[in-house]
């Protein structure tokens, strides 16, 4: 028998954002998959799946890291033995002598160990305004069966390199909570599987489900394979389940090529294609006509009206 990881997936909905609420959810949800006939290893959980504030204070206050909520979490890990990385939280930081927000998601270890946190590089502009980008990127490993795992959130997966600068850190899946709302299923159903076949890894989009700040998200959680097959998809309904993943198959693609042909990362140092754009994007040719930004939901109305695409509707503040 190779080498195997089961992996818990809770695919929660987004109705309830406060910290009570959701690590209530969280154990409820936790305590089911350890019980179940076949035991996660991990449990991994949505965008926001933690939440993002506590009852009585403002829907944007937050917690800091480490903080009453992770401590609550690293509990949870302890008393199953489990990696968990729940899914993300609105993290409260003071730095530089002023208060950020992060869309943060915190991992923890089987001995209730805050391994590590990643903040998101790239937050969904300009709806997420309020968020400050990270700055690093974040593996992980499962030291008992030698598996690292990349992490990024939501829209960091429209940027292929940042997957692919995880996996040039080792990672052998690539795991991303998302909030993705109605209207984008059929746009990006096959998006886990290109991360997946072109980082020769399992790519797992674990989507939230449900209304969600006025909006509905769709569901749909995905796990690809390295060669690029769907393995699993889950419906529009609140789900939690465990499957099992074939790390070996990750080694082997790599190693061999996937489908016995495809050397895609073993090339890749071969080829070494240029990136000279990369020094300095600003400088790119395909910015030279492009607008700056949209950086703030002013700047987009602006933006929308001067394209003639929105006329009617009152101003916002208006």
């Amino acid at each position: 028998m190779g080498t195997c990881l089961n992996i818990g997936l809770m695919q929660s909905a987004g109705e309830k954002m406060d910290f009570e609420s959701c690590i209530e959810r969280i154990e409820r949800d936790v305590d089911n998959l350890v019980n179940g006939m076949n035991r996660p290893e991990i449990i991994l959980g949505v965008e926001m799946g933690i939440g993002r504030y506590f009852q009585g204070q403002d829907p944007l206050s937050g917690d800091v890291i480490p903080g009453q909520v992770t401590d609550r979490l690293a509990r949870i890990a302890k008393k199953h033995g489990i990696y968990l990385a729940p899914g993300s939280m609105l993290e409260r930081a003071e730095e530089d002598g002023e208060t950020r927000c992060y869309n943060t998601l915190p991992i923890f270890g089987p001995d209730g160990r805050l391994i590590d946190t990643y903040r998101k590089i790239c937050p969904y502009l300009p709806a997420e305004e309020v968020f400050t980008p990270g700055d690093r990127y974040v593996t992980f490993r499962i030291e008992e069966k030698d598996i690292t795992i990349g992490v990024m959130i939501c829209h960091d997966w429209c940027f292929p390199e940042i997957s692919r600068n995880l996996t040039l850190l080792g990672a052998e899946i690539l795991f991303r909570p998302a909030i993705d709302p109605e209207g984008l299923y059929e746009v990006c159903r096959t998006i886990p599987q290109t991360r997946a076949f072109e980082n020769q890894c399992y790519f797992i989009s674990l989507n939230m489900t449900g209304e969600w700040l006025g909006s509905y998200a769709y569901g749909h959680t995905m796990v690809a394979a390295p060669d690029g097959h769907l393995v699993y998809e889950a419906g529009e309904n609140p789900a939690a389940l465990t499957l099992t993943l074939d790390i070996d198959a990750v080694r082997d693609a790599r190693r061999i090529g996937t489908c016995y042909t495809e050397q895609l990362l073993r090339q890749l140092p071969y080829f070494n294609p240029p990136m000279d754009v990369y020094r300095d994007l600003s400088k790119a040719p395909l910015y030279k006509d492009l607008p700056k930004p949209d950086l703030t939901i002013r700047d987009r109305d602006r933006r929308i009206a001067a394209e003639g695409i929105q006329t009617i509707a009152k101003d916002r503040d208006s």
